[in-house]
């Protein structure tokens, strides 16, 4: 009825269409020559052109008012090789991150050599990638042969996966156990003080203490916590929900400064951190749902809870003490339903308070970094 076939992962999830079509493989254009719709053959080939493009010459994008204007990123791009430029040594490797040394010598991580490591950790429970990722695996394995790495077995499926799966026992303590191999063993190959960054966000803020105690059994402090908009508000599974499209970027590292600003330890400065971020999403053009604003004290939370417990905290306890020992962190610092109604939000779906934002984003204030 959209004039256009759908990939199966357009939604996360297996959906049952009400209207089923014979597809045009290589799609149509227009009388302009532009695709018509987006699962189309010509279409494909001219999202993988444009993504070539950005490659070579990527960009930011700036918005003035109703107006987008493209910000070049002089001298940078993205590949293996460029014409004139020299040629950089990339890797891709299908492995654990958990193992200490991987079969594979190559992927093994010697300490004090990396400059910087950047994850997309699983999100828990929230999606099974893995499980809907045997869709495709089972074909691509066909065409690619088992004999390559990443498709020597026959499911994606595997008992190194770090999810939540109530069908596997896979519960938050298992979940937090293998987040803190990974992050321990990225914490050990790091350079001191290069950071370990990475995206989160989830609806529960049981799915943060997982994160926070894995940040701290591998001896790593959060210097900043940053909301970042990662999904589109119109996708079908969250719209009209009270599910997030910001994540939180955790940047982490074993030792540098963070903004005094950002630090907090009363109901009022805890509001007045996240008021601001909610002003600056505002005025970048995305303006926050309460859904947003959760997860983006979620963020602000499990930062606070790192640092403050940084000092004293005791890697030898079983999993399970350390969860709950985090979760009293968090619970101590703050209230979320409380900060909502400092906010002035109240229902799903509705925007943050823009006379408070406003109130306090053009504060200036002395800002001085605290080492740790």
């Amino acid at each position: 009825m959209a004039l256009k076939s759908l990939d199966i992962f357009s939604v996360h999830g297996f959906p049952v269409g009400l209207v089923q079509c014979e597809s045009n493989i290589l799609g149509i254009r227009n009388n302009g020559g532009a695709g018509v719709g987006s699962g189309g053959w010509v279409n494909i080939i001219d999202k993988y052109t444009k993504a070539k493009r950005y490659c070579d010459a990527p960009f930011e994008v700036q918005h003035q008012g109703g107006r987008k204007t493209l910000v070049p990123i002089v001298g940078e791009w993205i590949g293996e090789q460029r014409d004139g430029e020299r040629r950089r040594g990339i890797r891709v490797h299908c492995a654990s991150s958990t193992l200490e040394t991987a079969a594979d010598t190559e992927t093994d991580l010697p300490d004090n050599s990396l400059d910087a490591v950047f994850t997309d950790p699983p999100y828990f429970g929230n999606v099974q990638y893995a499980e809907l990722m045997d869709f495709c695996y089972v074909w691509l394995r066909r065409l690619v042969g088992s004999q390559w790495e990443g498709f020597a077995r026959e499911s994606t499926r595997s008992d190194l996966e770090l999810t939540g799966n109530v069908t596997d026992d896979r519960d938050l303590t298992h979940f937090a156990e293998g987040l803190a191999a990974v992050y321990g063993r990225m914490a050990r190959a790091l350079k001191p003080g290069a950071p370990l960054a990475f995206t989160y966000h989830h609806n529960r803020i049981e799915a943060y203490f997982a994160v926070g105690a894995a940040i701290l059994d591998a001896g790593l402090v959060c210097s900043a916590s940053l909301p970042c908009p990662a999904e589109m508000s119109g996708s079908i599974h969250i719209h009209g929900t009270a599910s997030s499209i910001i994540d939180t970027i955790l940047v982490c590292r074993t030792t540098g400064n963070t903004k005094r600003q950002w630090l907090f330890e009363t109901p009022d400065e805890f509001a007045g951190v996240v008021a601001k971020d909610l002003a600056q999403l505002t005025r970048a053009g995305r303006v926050p749902t309460i859904g947003d604003t959760r997860c983006i004290c979620f963020g602000h939370l499990t930062r606070m809870a790192v640092w403050q417990l940084r000092h004293d905290w005791d890697r030898q306890q079983p999993m399970r003490e350390k969860l709950a020992r985090f979760a009293a962190g968090v619970h101590s610092l703050g209230n979320v339903d409380e900060t909502l109604r400092r906010l002035k939000i109240s229902k799903v779906g509705e925007e943050a308070a823009p006379v408070y934002a406003q109130t306090t984003s053009d504060t200036q204030e002395l800002d001085y970094a605290v080492p740790f």
